[in-house]
């Protein structure tokens, strides 16, 4: 141990001496350029018997106590970057500064042995920034050249998989830079395809050079035995990254891909960050813009309550909302235990923001109702819902109780305590609803709006959206668990179509749909075009490796409550457009408030009393009749 700290102390002394060396080396280098053509000196005579010798260690005093005030002494030399560099201006411009006090009070240069001219102070600023950058960049890189030898011998007998990029831009240097400092990672990369003409034939590292265009791909990998593709343009939108998906997947070589820019630190790539492609990376989803004052002032500073947030949608706005603002504390409100648990423990590691856990039963008004008025919450984000259609058609009552008395109860909470905004998230399976889920979250839409006018102090919005792809109970957790047992993966029918949007995406969206709705309007999310749930199936069949063509995929026809295709906007409804991408708003319709809270009470009393065959027949028959009587109220009446 003693032996380690004397070493440590012998090299911090030399990495001080040679610093002062490259200071001094500076300070001489300065005098000679600065009177080299000044015919009124006598340089050689001066230069050793006049000012530099006084002013020598002065000069290396002053620079030297100036690093130590930076605490750059504090910063290892093998872990120089950008940023170290940059550190090392704020002591040579203050020694600097301190150097040029004479000069500036007066006091003229050669006459006085304390004045160095300007002229010097300048080259010398300049040149032993030069010099301790360089310094401190040559031991980085005789580090990394040891590092890289040492990890060379270790991995000489591995083999790596000769690997394609596409993109040679900024992101694709970045990877390469990373590969070549670790060789244990089984990548060999062999040239890159750019459709950027400038780029052509050009060398983008020293051993990778573009050779062609994207469109050239097949040719290439047959040419250079190409054994994986890694697409490193996180620039490009979805739609052409969809494209450039679907060409690789023709060369049925394993394709990986780098993140987004938003989804990278700091634009910096890391090999962690290379993944599989996913389905998601198929649906030609754009990123949300969250960056409008309206958002932000929606959230930041505001205590939020989400219901259901150990669900799929409820955990992932819990993850935006403190990963993209400041809300002043967040409230975790669900049911399940164990979902919560989890979530509470992923928020300990990665949030700054208080949270609050709450195990609660939105179906029991009064456990809810003390909780709430003790919060006294700004916002409130209503995520839970059962929402499995053929689960739900076999238990209609208790989805009742949960979609349209938890709504309930909610809403009439959130008026009476004065909450600023409520949030509902909806369905488009409530749009048409033939259903059980569809008809008990259109009835909670309905429920929404009627408090909005009976407590005009709150806020009250409905977000519709379509099926999120990955959440649980999705197609996607359904088909890996199939696929992992060995068992063909399972399609309702080949012409089935869904609107398919990412979780991440469909959190941003409810909370900007929050920020800009205005009370009773219902918002519509964008979901881009209706995907072939057959063609999604061989899509994720291709990008687990296997093959469509050989029956893995088995079709089972509709379950009860399900549809072909899927709506947004009903027949009883229009729309809006918003200025902003990707939402449009439904204008509230003054349906009778008395209907509305009738069929409440009818389908109350039955979900006590009635069997389920009865209660889910009544359910469709209430709910028709409420958007049929909507229907003939105009907009706006």
């Amino acid at each position: 141990m003693i032996k380690k700290e004397w070493i440590y102390s012998l090299k911090r002394i030399s990495r001080v001496l040679i610093d002062l060396s490259l200071f001094a080396l500076s300070l001489a280098i300065s005098y000679k350029l600065r009177l080299e053509h000044d015919v009124s000196i006598e340089i050689k005579s001066w230069f050793w018997s006049s000012q530099f010798p006084f002013v020598l260690p002065i000069v290396l005093s002053l620079r030297l106590a100036s690093l130590f005030v930076f605490q750059i002494y504090s910063r290892m030399w093998r872990y120089t970057e950008l940023n170290e560099i940059l550190e090392l201006t704020k002591p040579i411009f203050a020694s600097s500064a301190i150097l040029a006090l004479p000069r500036i009070f007066g006091f003229h240069a050669f006459n006085e042995l304390f004045a160095i001219p300007f002229g010097v102070i300048i080259i010398d600023s300049a040149l032993s920034l030069i010099f301790l950058s360089s310094g401190r960049l040559l031991r980085k890189q005789q580090i990394i050249r040891r590092t890289l030898k040492k990890r060379q011998k270790e991995n000489n007998n591995k083999s790596k998989s000769r690997t394609l990029l596409i993109g040679a831009g900024q992101a694709a240097q970045e990877l390469i830079r990373k590969v070549s400092q670790h060789p244990e990672i089984d990548i060999e990369i062999i040239c890159a395809l750019d459709d950027d003409a400038r780029k052509q034939n050009v060398k983008i590292s020293e051993n990778v050079r573009v050779v062609g265009h994207i469109s050239d791909l097949n040719k290439i990998i047959q040419e250079y035995n190409i054994e994986q593709i890694i697409i490193a343009i996180p620039s490009l939108r979805q739609q052409q990254i969809r494209e450039i998906i679907e060409l690789c997947q023709q060369s049925k070589l394993e394709t990986k891909i780098i993140p987004g820019v938003d989804q990278l630190a700091e634009g910096k790539v890391t090999i962690e960050q290379i993944r599989k492609i996913s389905l998601e990376d198929l649906l030609g989803r754009e990123p949300v813009d969250l960056s409008i004052p309206e958002v932000a002032n929606f959230i930041n500073n505001k205590t939020i309550v989400i219901t259901g947030a150990g669900g799929s949608i409820g955990s992932e706005i819990t993850r935006q909302l403190i990963a993209n603002f400041s809300p002043k504390k967040v409230y975790i409100l669900g049911r399940g235990e164990n979902s919560i648990f989890q979530l509470s423990q992923e928020l300990n590691r990665i949030s700054s923001v208080p949270f609050t856990p709450i195990i609660c039963d939105i179906r029991n008004y009064k456990f809810l109702f003390d909780h709430l008025k003790h919060i006294s919450p700004d916002l409130i984000f209503h995520a839970a819902a059962h929402k499995h259609v053929p689960l739900m058609e076999d238990h209609p009552m208790e989805a009742f109780e949960n979609n349209v008395i938890g709504t309930k109860n909610l809403v009439e909470i959130a008026g009476l305590l004065n909450i600023q905004t409520f949030v509902n998230i909806s369905t488009d399976k409530a749009v048409n609803p033939i259903n059980v889920l569809g008809n008990t979250k259109r009835l909670a839409e309905l429920i929404v709006n009627e408090y909005a006018k009976r407590f005009p102090k709150t806020k009250y919005i409905s977000v519709r959206f379509g099926n999120v792809i990955g959440s649980r109970g999705s197609v996607i957790p359904i088909w890996e668990n199939l696929l992992k047992n060995n068992l063909p993966i399972t399609v309702t029918d080949k012409n089935a179509y869904r609107f398919f949007m990412t979780i991440l995406e469909s959190a941003q969206l409810v909370i900007k749909a929050g920020a800009i709705g205005k009370t009773s309007e219902i918002m519509v999310l964008d979901m881009g075009d209706e995907v072939n749930i057959d063609t999604l199936a061989k899509d994720f069949l291709r990008l687990s490796g296997y093959s469509p063509e050989q029956s893995h995929i088995k079709y089972i026809g509709l379950r009860p409550g399900e549809k072909l295709r899927e709506e947004l906007v009903g027949y009883y409804e229009g729309t809006n457009s918003t200025k902003y991408k990707k939402i449009l708003v439904i204008e509230p319709r003054k349906a009778s408030g008395n209907l509305i809270l009738e069929a409440f009470e009818h389908l109350k009393d039955l979900s006590n009393s009635s069997s389920k065959d009865i209660f889910r027949n009544s359910l469709l028959n209430e709910i028709k009749k409420l958007n049929e009587s909507e229907q003939s109220i105009p907009a706006n009446v």
